[in-house]
C-alpha cells in the first residue's frame, strides 16, 4: 500500500502472515489463522483464557496494525506469545510443513 506521498504504509489490511499458524480450540476445531485480523478474531472470539498479559498486548497489536502502526510479523510473534501464555496447542507452519510448537507452563 503506497501513500499519497508515495510512502509504503506498514499494514495492508489484505496482508498475509508470511507462514500460517494453526490453533487447536477446546472444542477440537482447528483455526488457520494467515493475518492479523484472523489473530485479532480467535484473540477476542475464541480464547480460552481472558485477562493475560499476552493477550492484551497482542489484541493492542492487532489494533495497532489495523491502524497502520505496526508490521504483520511483529503482530504475529506478539500472537505466538499470547498462545504460548494460554497454553493454547499452537501449530506453526515452517516451510510448508507442519511443526507442533510446544507450549511450556507459564
Amino acid at each position: 500500500m503506497t501513500s499519497a506521498s508515495g510512502a509504503t504504509a506498514i499494514s495492508d489490511h489484505s496482508a498475509f502472515w508470511k507462514k500460517t499458524i494453526s490453533i487447536d480450540l477446546d472444542t477440537g476445531e482447528r483455526l488457520v489463522l494467515r493475518s492479523p485480523q484472523d489473530a485479532l478474531y480467535a484473540l477476542v472470539s475464541d480464547w480460552p483464557v481472558n485477562g493475560g498479559v499476552h493477550q492484551q498486548r497482542a489484541i493492542d497489536f492487532c489494533r495497532a496494525w489495523l491502524a497502520g502502526r505496526m508490521p504483520a510479523e511483529t503482530v504475529r510473534q506478539a500472537f505466538i506469545l499470547a498462545a504460548l501464555e494460554a497454553g493454547v496447542p499452537l501449530h506453526d507452519d515452517e516451510d510448508g510443513a507442519e511443526a507442533a510448537v510446544v507450549n511450556p507452563p507459564v
